[in-house]
């Protein structure tokens, strides 16, 4: 089957962005607060695995999309357009377009390990966007519960927003970086399989192309 086809490109992105939302609600509420779901980004990392960075990005974005509007609520606790527009980036558009960097990896040829380290490449950024997002809009100006083992220089004023976005968006996103890369590995090693899909196939035809030119021109 031609994956590469627009058709086909599509109505699969489209599946796998619809199933990541369905996924989305299969989550558990972690420590400090947030929730791991159930594989809801592996869809995306797929889709970033199959046809690279760009197409990665905008199935990512539009995943984001859906998110924000489905978490409408969280822009009743701030107030002013740049706190809305923060929320916005960091919290839905850019964190989850930022999956679509899955895709950096797609050239290697060991299909589990290219899932798996774009999934953690994705993971990473995108725990950083609600990381600066925990700093900058949520930040906690004060701890009074925070476990033992943070040290207390951590927990005066000027680290608590700090500390508590590390905290609260590490507590979640590092299981989640965990069964996503897992999930990953698994689904698309299978999915490669399955549809017979080479990307770097493009690259082959040009060097075979190439060397025949050199064998016409001997």
């Amino acid at each position: 089957m031609k994956v590469n086809n627009k058709t086909f490109k599509l109505v699969f992105s489209a599946l796998m962005v619809a199933l990541s939302v369905v996924l989305s609600f299969f989550k558990i509420e972690f420590l400090y607060g947030g929730s791991i779901t159930i594989f809801s980004m592996v869809p995306l990392v797929l889709i970033a695995q199959m046809y690279g960075v760009p197409w990665g990005l905008l199935t990512g974005v539009v995943y984001g999309l859906i998110q924000m509007v489905m978490g409408l609520k969280n822009f009743s606790y701030v107030t002013g357009i740049e706190a809305y527009a923060m929320v916005a980036a960091f919290d839905y558009i850019v964190a989850f377009g930022v999956i679509g960097l899955a895709g950096c990896t797609r050239k290697i040829k060991n299909r589990a390990v290219a899932a798996s380290l774009g999934a953690v490449i994705a993971c990473i950024m995108r725990f950083f966007c609600h990381f600066l997002s925990g700093i900058t809009v949520w930040k906690a100006l004060e701890w009074n519960d925070a476990p033992a083992f943070i040290s207390e220089r951590m927990l005066q004023p000027d680290m608590v927003p700090y500390t508590y976005s590390l905290m609260y968006n590490g507590g979640y996103m590092f299981p989640e970086l965990i069964l996503t890369a897992i999930g990953s590995a698994i689904l698309c090693t299978i999915v490669f399989e399955v549809f017979k899909i080479d990307v770097n196939a493009t690259k082959k035809l040009k060097a075979k192309a190439a060397e025949e030119e050199k064998k016409t021109e001997e």
